[in-house]
């Protein structure tokens, strides 16, 4: 099967049409959205049911708020509600795949980076530090995390060293956890996501955009690869994440 994650930016919005033909052109069995927004999702949800992704479950962000937004060929379950800190809860969703038998958990990590004010360094922190609980808890399980988690590694993932929370990223290898791309692409650096430089063209690059498989789903990881041209074409401000799962 299939998996596939994009952050759609800001809801997708006009470029809907454009993204939900380039997932079309991936042929994915689940997708995973990230900056899912209420009103545009339901315009953007109703053309992925029209091609056939008709199961579906979605946070409910209200307004502009960024939510995350599963939907697949095959039934979903809902999991319990999962454990983020209260302010970021649209920002996780987990979900069971009975047809693949495996659990996924869509998370969208704040953005905070080296030099913002502290209160969102601590949000971002508080967030991190319920995925890393929740990855102990489901160590034993398939179970795979996926999204815009606006970090990586210093000066691997990026030129420098802004990345806020990159020590728990890496908490999540010691914890048994693959990074899936990094596993497939051992000596190379992509990235997903660039800031603006000057005159509007692109400034410095982040790989911000992961896969994190549980020990008990790993052997059946087939690929983990990014797809950039649907950053490079504008349909989103970031590439997108596919994954391959027997």
């Amino acid at each position: 099967m299939k998996l596939l994650s994009c952050n759609i930016q800001q809801g997708g919005g006009k470029r809907a049409h454009e993204i939900v033909a380039a997932i079309r052109n991936h042929a994915p069995d689940i997708i995973a959205l990230s900056e899912y927004r209420s009103a545009p999702g339901m315009a953007l949800c109703q053309m992925l049911a029209d091609g056939g992704w008709s199961y579906l479950e979605c946070t409910s962000p209200m307004g502009r708020d960024n939510g995350v937004c599963v939907v697949s060929r095959t039934p979903l379950r809902r999991r319990p509600p999962s454990p983020p800190p209260r302010e970021n809860a649209d920002r996780w969703l987990d979900v069971d795949l009975p047809t693949y038998g495996f659990g996924l958990g869509v998370v969208h990590i704040l953005c905070a980076v080296a030099g913002l004010k502290e209160p969102s360094r601590a949000a971002k922190t508080r967030f991190w530090e319920a995925v890393i609980s929740s990855a102990q808890a489901r160590h034993a399980e398939p179970f795979v995390f996926v999204g815009d988690l606006n970090t990586g590694a210093h000066r691997i993932d990026e030129v420098g060293k802004t990345f806020v929370c990159a020590e728990q990223f890496g908490g999540m290898t010691a914890l048994g956890w693959t990074d899936l791309w990094r596993a497939f692409n051992t000596s190379t650096t992509e990235y997903t996501w660039y800031s603006k430089g000057k005159g509007g063209g692109c400034g410095n690059g982040f790989r911000r955009d992961h896969a994190f498989a549980s020990p008990a789903l790993l052997p059946r990881v087939r690929d983990c690869r990014y797809s950039h041209h649907e950053r490079e074409s504008c349909a989103s401000d970031h590439s997108v994440l596919v994954v391959e799962i027997d």
